[in-house]
């Protein structure tokens, strides 16, 4: 497989009637998805696609999405996942970013994308995946039943764009990543290796399509083995999620730390067949030692924690039996991934010390920020991605990733590394969500905030929370102000947006640390 239209085209011969996917009572099999794939992709060359044109796909999960990425894919064309959540603004800002031929929107967006679309900054041809399209769209479906189904057999290069993923925009609006083919497909390597992935697995995709952690770490690396992916739709009921594993008999899946948190807690998780659950991916945030041990204890299956950005692809991995003895660190990279951990001036940290991750941009990195040359030179220097994650170094080639450079806080002078006051706050039997963050200090720079979601009926107070992290950390580093909230936000991935958090006290505040 050199491309990602590979994928389809050669599981149809090699698994032609086995089910690639499922969703709820419905599935495709390998030679369906393929020649669904031809289908539309000879339909989107009727209306003009061409190689390196742009399109994108506004949908939630559902069967037609895979079908929509290999199509694009066939055409050399780039696809533009776009997240489902996106209000009207934030939509037209990456449909104004991506410049896109052709837009796909499932049935829910309908309205959305039609009060945007005279802000688009150019004319973009709609095409609905819903059964009855707006009279001035294109149904998907008419599309494809008018087109072949023969490959259309254009010569993709492998080093040219495959995608634009959006990154999850944690801190501020989103950056468009160029991704190539063959760092895709690099990628999927990884996973399927360092993540013991077969063509005998039945896969839960319980994560958005349209964000790398459910279309790129789960979906393709599935697909491309000849694997089985069961689709789980938009929301993550725990309900649902244990009863696809029970019904299909699911073997792996990636959830994160809020996802694994909801189902260990679910007073039904014992009542469901788990038996085949054999492998638990986990990755996007951090998570506590109390957690990962009731997961593990629930569970009974190997779990394998990733690490990676939109920008490097998925390029360090902590395997089962490294959770034993180095269950504290983050991993090591992966067998195609080659990662440093460097100081302000480049040069290698010594053992025990925190610097900056860098990744090698090639096999698995990222062509460039789409766009935004500044930007791209600011992050890809002399071939290394430069993360802005920091890290500590372990030795025997093991790291700990310790915060975020952004969300560092200094204080005093002192360096304050969240995750570390994070996952003293998660050891307390009455909480069950942290974040900490820098807030304004006249005396020190910033001073640092709890921001605190308990468990129901298990009230604390300021005083409890602060006299709980003296006794456990230095003095420095104990929070000043507790914040106690219902639940923390987050983005599509998971993660919590710092920033969102951040900004109410920094609101009046000239400069921003």
């Amino acid at each position: 497989m050199q491309v990602l239209g590979d994928i389809p085209r050669l599981n149809a011969r090699r698994y032609p009637d086995k089910k690639a996917l499922i969703m709820d009572d419905d599935d495709i099999t390998f030679r369906q998805l393929d020649l669904g794939a031809n289908s539309l992709a000879q339909g989107l060359l009727t209306l003009g696609v061409k190689p390196g044109d742009k399109v994108a796909i506004m949908a939630q999960n559902c069967l037609e999405f895979p079908i929509i990425v290999f199509a694009v894919a066939k055409c050399a064309a780039v696809l533009v996942p776009i997240n489902f959540r996106y209000e009207k603004n934030e939509l037209v800002y990456v449909i104004n970013n991506s410049e896109p031929s052709v837009l796909i929107y499932g049935p829910e967006f309908t309205s959305l994308v039609h009060a945007a679309k005279a802000e688009f900054s150019d004319s973009v041809q709609r095409l609905a995946i819903a059964d009855t399209a707006p009279a001035e769209d294109t149904g998907m479906r008419d599309l494809m039943a008018g087109s072949s189904d023969s490959d259309p057999a254009i010569a993709v290069n492998p080093d040219s764009a495959a995608m634009i993923m959006y990154t999850s925009g944690t801190t501020g609006f989103p950056k468009g990543v160029l991704y190539s083919h063959a760092a895709y497909l690099a990628v999927y390597a990884g996973l399927v290796i360092e993540g013991d992935l077969s063509h005998r697995d039945i896969t839960m995709v319980a994560l958005p399509l349209f964000h790398n952690g459910g279309l790129n770490a789960l979906l393709h690396p599935t697909l491309m083995m000849g694997g089985t992916a069961v689709i789980m739709a938009k929301g993550f009921d725990p309900d649902k999620i244990l009863s696809a594993v029970d019904r299909y008999g699911v073997t792996l899946t990636m959830w994160v730390p809020t996802m694994l948190a909801m189902l260990v807690n679910h007073p039904a998780v014992t009542g469901f067949n788990l038996t085949t659950l054999e492998k638990i991916w986990y990755g996007s945030s951090p998570i506590s030692p109390n957690l990962l041990k009731t997961s593990q204890d629930v569970f009974q299956a190997q779990f394998y924690q990733w690490y990676g950005l939109t920008e490097t692809g998925m390029n360090s991995i902590l395997r089962p039996e490294d959770h034993t003895r180095r269950s504290q660190c983050t991993g090591r990279e992966t067998f195609n991934a080659e990662l440093r951990i460097v100081d302000q001036n480049g040069q290698d940290t010594p053992l025990g010390e925190v610097g900056e991750i860098i990744s090698a941009q090639k096999p698995l990195g990222m062509i460039g920020y789409n766009k935004m040359a500044a930007e791209t030179k600011k992050t890809i220097r002399d071939g290394w991605i430069y993360t802005g994650d920091l890290a500590r170094v372990e030795g025997d080639g093991y790291f700990t990733v310790v915060d975020r450079l952004k969300d560092m806080i200094i204080s005093g002078a002192e360096n304050i590394y969240p995750k570390e006051i994070e996952d003293v706050l998660s050891s307390h039997p009455d909480v069950r969500e942290v974040a900490a963050i820098g807030i304004p200090d006249e005396i020190y720079g910033e001073s640092v905030c709890a921001v605190v979601v308990t468990k129901s009926d298990c009230p604390m107070d300021e005083a409890a929370v602060i006299d709980f992290c003296a006794a456990r950390l230095a003095r420095y580093k104990k929070p000043k102000k507790v914040v106690f909230m219902s639940e923390l936000p987050k983005n599509a991935a998971g993660k919590v947006t710092k920033n969102v958090l951040r900004a109410p006290f920094w609101a009046d505040r000239e400069k921003h640390i």
